[in-house]
């Protein structure tokens, strides 16, 4: 049982008495704790201390701990402790006994009455959560386009692309015979649609198992759980490959039309990719 997690369930669930189990069970197992409480070190003062020597003004601070580091350190206040705030003495000092003792010259009077958060401390604290946040925040919002297929830089989902492969080796082999001169635009147009490599010896490999002969199911299936902007791929994908001649063959033009209407492309959305195919071929003669 390697697993911290499995590890930590069966403690929890039969490493206790059959009692009913809090939340305050639970934070007694996580390497968070909330609303830590410390003292910091502030000054010096002229108030005594009842065993021995002057009392230090001290900061009350709260915060989140995480694996022991303090992740959160919040000012709430002031209060009275010995031995440089690491004593055990320790006293609840308000703003006005804070008011009171600086008008007496026991607190300096530079200090502010009120104990809160500087500007350094804010900074400090919130500044590197902040900046944390923001980094998983980008990282997070990649992550999801990527996963979403909404960044066109990333590679394609293996699943679209290798079915985007066999659509465009079935295109190819409209006319018998998947050439090598096929093979090498296939391998060219995975690239760069898909921003996947894929071997020569792979594209021939299938091109070989593919057969023509499709059936409307056939056509359904080259787009079933495709996202419309891998459809759209798709279909531009094949007709980079039947307009790779000097003309479409019948063939192959039924190959594309039916392709589309497998893949619930409308007229209008098979006009503009194809388009876009003879705008890129003027633009990117092979």
């Amino acid at each position: 049982m390697k697993n911290p997690i499995v590890v930590l369930l069966v403690l929890l669930v039969f490493g206790t008495p059959a009692t009913a189990f809090t939340l305050d069970d639970l934070w007694a197992y996580s390497p968070v704790e909330l609303g830590a409480t410390d003292l910091e070190f502030v000054a010096p003062t002229d108030i005594p201390s009842e065993s021995e020597g002057m009392m230090s003004l001290c900061y009350r601070t709260r915060g989140v701990d995480v694996f022991g580091y303090s992740m959160t350190d919040d000012v709430v206040g002031y209060v009275l402790a010995n031995e440089a705030c690491a004593g055990s003495e320790i006293r609840e000092f308000s703003t006005d006994q804070m008011e009171t003792a600086q008008s007496l010259e026991l607190v300096d009077p530079s200090i502010p009455s009120v104990a809160h958060n500087s500007f350094e401390r804010n900074l400090r604290t919130y500044g590197v959560l902040i900046v944390v946040s923001l980094f998983l925040i980008i990282v997070i919002f990649k992550r999801l386009k990527s996963l979403l297929g909404l960044n066109a830089d990333a590679p394609m989902r293996k699943k679209a692309a290798n079915r985007i492969l066999s659509a465009l080796c079935h295109a190819a082999k409209c006319d018998g015979l998947v050439s090598s001169r096929e093979v090498r635009l296939i391998g060219r147009i995975m690239k760069r649609l898909a921003r996947r490599d894929y071997a020569a010896a792979d594209i021939m490999r299938l091109s070989d198992r593919v057969h023509v002969n499709l059936s409307q199911q056939d056509y359904i299936d080259f787009g079933k759980g495709l996202r419309d902007r891998e459809k759209d791929t798709m279909l531009l994908g094949v007709l980079y490959i039947t307009m790779a001649g000097d003309r479409m063959l019948p063939a192959e033009y039924e190959f594309a039309t039916d392709l589309a209407h497998g893949l619930g492309i409308p007229a209008e959305d098979f006009r503009r990719v194809l388009y876009e195919a003879f705008a890129d071929r003027e633009a990117n003669p092979e």
